[in-house]
């Protein structure tokens, strides 16, 4: 998509600690390879940077969360003036099931 704007990304510390310990435990429960879960992450994160209301109202409020495709992984983010803040990457089950 040529010209199209972008709004950058800022990942916090907590969602850059969470994405590894979820590809290490995708690998460690056999779920997908991490390298294809980590593709699927960087695909969503280009996608968001063009279209940050791409997720669904989040439920504390002031965020967004959008569950990654062909993945068992949510970004929650909040959407700011100059950029997208990253928040946190979840896996649906463990952290929306309580499991």
């Amino acid at each position: 998509m040529a010209g199209a704007s972008t709004t950058p990304l800022e990942w916090s510390e907590a969602a850059r600690r969470q994405l590894q310990e979820q590809l290490d435990y995708v690998a460690a429960q056999g779920i997908a390879p991490p390298d294809l879960v980590l593709g699927r992450v960087a695909h969503a994160a280009e996608l968001l940077e063009r279209r940050p209301q791409i997720g669904t109202p989040g439920r504390v409020a002031g965020t967004r969360e959008w569950p990654i495709k062909d993945s068992p992984l949510t970004m929650i983010y909040r959407v700011r003036k100059t950029k997208i803040q990253i928040l946190a990457v979840v896996h649906q089950r463990r952290f929306f099931r309580g499991e």
